[in-house]
């Protein structure tokens, strides 16, 4: 019995420093969604995340259509949602539209919205201070916007960046029965140390919303936007570096 244990022990021991080591994966990501919805040909388009890449594309389009609403209820809508995704850099294009054209009843709005999303993560480095130094990083959630709407027209917009435990989160918004909440950049403030191991994450989500009817009665609605959400390193303590998994130089979207 003794010797059948040795010999079991001995075969798992030999299989253990044969088998080979499983090579990690990248830590690093990209995403992007594009939604459409309340009108004919709406649907969606869904990449990633996508471990190991640098940049993605998602959009969906369907055409512009007059139509019917259960039968007899003629009506026109168009949506059309655009996500482009990069390290570091995000942006969206959405548009919805919805118009009546021989109707008394009426659906629920048109509507466009993207998510734009990436991850990395990255050393704290120096060639001058040693290890566990405190140190201070700022990047900027720097959200941008531009929109048209008429009628009845909603729109909102969100840009999201986080860096290891610190955070900042820009907003957006507009409609027509709301005053406008306008874009802003925020900075992100990160205390750590040299050598540290920091994640940074950036997501940027973008909706329109174009309705038929509202009481009043007051009928259509277009909205359009163009939004993009930005996260540069804007400023370290004097002689810290950022090695990132990504090869990617945040430094270098100011």
């Amino acid at each position: 019995m003794h010797i059948l244990t040795t010999f079991a022990a001995a075969c798992l021991s030999l299989l253990a420093v044969a088998a080979p080591a499983r090579a990690q994966g990248p830590n690093y990501s990209v995403t992007a969604h594009a939604v459409t919805g309340g009108t004919p040909g709406a649907g969606a388009s869904y990449l990633g995340p996508l471990m190991g890449q640098t940049s993605v594309d998602a959009q969906h389009d369907p055409a512009g259509v007059t139509w019917a609403h259960y039968y007899t209820q003629i009506l026109y809508s168009d949506a059309g949602a655009f996500a482009w995704t990069d390290l570091g850099s995000l942006a969206s294009h959405v548009t919805a539209e919805a118009q009546r054209v021989d109707a008394t009843n009426f659906p629920g709005a048109v509507s466009a919205n993207t998510t734009n999303r990436f991850q990395d993560r990255f050393v704290v480095a120096s060639d001058s201070l040693p290890k566990n130094t405190p140190v201070t990083l700022t990047f900027r959630a720097a959200l941008a916007v531009e929109w048209d709407g008429s009628g009845l027209y909603d729109g909102r917009a969100t840009c999201t960046v986080q860096v290891g435990a610190s955070s900042a989160t820009p907003k957006w918004s507009d409609a027509w029965n709301k005053g406008e909440d306008e874009a802003e950049s925020l900075l992100v403030v990160v205390k750590t140390t040299v050598g540290a191991t920091l994640w940074i994450s950036g997501r940027l989500d973008t909706m329109a919303y174009a309705s038929f009817m509202a009481p009043g009665p007051l009928y259509g609605g277009e909205m359009a936007i163009d939004a993009s959400c930005q996260t540069p390193l804007v400023d370290a303590t004097p002689g810290v570096h950022l090695v990132t998994e990504s090869g990617f130089d945040y430094a270098t979207l100011q």
